[in-house]
C-alpha cells in the first residue's frame, strides 16, 4: 500500500495511483487492483465502516460480481474526486459528471451516519448497519465533502510533476505553508538528484 502522506483520508485515497500525474494512461502503479486490494487499503488507512473488512472480504468472495462492481465504482469515484479536487485547486468549475459520481457515494455515506449514546457522556457518531460492499467509499466521501467545503482546501498542494514529482495531493500543515513534496525521501530527493545532474551537464 502507498504511504499515507496526504494528511486527509480523501487525499490518501486519491493517491492510490503512483504517479498520479498522467493517470489514467496506465503508465503508473495501480494499488487498488481489485476489491481485496481496496479492503487492504481500508485496513491500512483505518477506514471506518459499518462492517468489518473481514466480513466484507468474506462477502466479496461469495459474490464476486458484486465485489467487481463495487471495485469499479470505487475507482470511478476516486477519479471523480481527483477531478473535483483538481478543478477546485485551479479555480475552475468541476465537471458535472465528477460531482454526480462523488455525490452518489456521499449520499449513501451520509444516509448511513447516525448518533448513539456515548458511555463517556453525550453522543458519538456511528454507522447504521449495512451489508453494501460499496460502504468502503462512505467515509472517504464524507471526508472529501468536509475538505472541499472548508478553508483547509486552500492548503492542499500537488507534488509538482513538472519538477519530477508524482502529482500526489497533500495537505500542507507546515507553519510556513511552503511544503512542496509528498516526501523528501522520495520525490524531493529525486528532484535534487535531477537538478544536480542538470547543473553538471551545463
Amino acid at each position: 500500500m502507498p504511504e499515507r502522506v496526504g494528511g486527509r483520508l480523501s487525499l490518501d485515497f486519491v493517491n492510490t495511483v503512483d504517479p498520479r500525474a498522467g493517470y489514467p494512461d496506465h503508465s503508473g502503479r495501480e494499488y487498488l487492483t481489485d476489491y481485496d486490494a481496496l479492503l487492504d487499503w481500508c485496513e491500512v488507512s483505518a477506514v471506518s465502516m459499518p462492517r468489518s473488512t473481514t466480513w466484507l472480504r468474506r462477502e466479496a468472495h461469495r459474490f464476486p460480481q458484486a465485489a467487481e462492481a463495487a471495485h469499479t465504482q470505487a475507482i470511478a469515484t476516486r477519479e471523480a474526486l481527483y477531478g473535483v479536487l483538481d478543478a477546485s485547486l485551479a479555480d475552475r468549475p468541476a465537471r458535472r459528471a465528477d460531482v454526480s459520481q462523488l455525490n452518489a457515494a456521499l449520499g449513501e455515506g451520509i444516509g448511513h451516519r447516525s448518533l448513539a449514546p456515548d458511555d463517556r457522556g453525550g453522543v458519538r457518531e456511528t454507522w447504521r448497519g449495512s451489508d453494501a460492499l460499496e460502504q468502503v467509499l462512505w467515509a472517504v466521501a464524507i471526508d472529501a465533502w468536509d475538505l472541499l467545503t472548508e478553508p483547509e482546501l486552500q492548503r492542499v498542494r500537488e507534488c509538482p510533476p513538472e519538477h519530477g514529482g508524482c502529482g500526489w495531493l497533500l495537505l500542507d500543515t507546515s507553519r510556513s505553508g511552503t511544503r512542496r513534496w509528498c516526501d523528501m525521501r522520495t520525490c524531493g530527493n529525486r528532484a535534487k538528484v535531477r537538478a544536480h545532474y542538470e547543473r553538471q551537464s551545463q
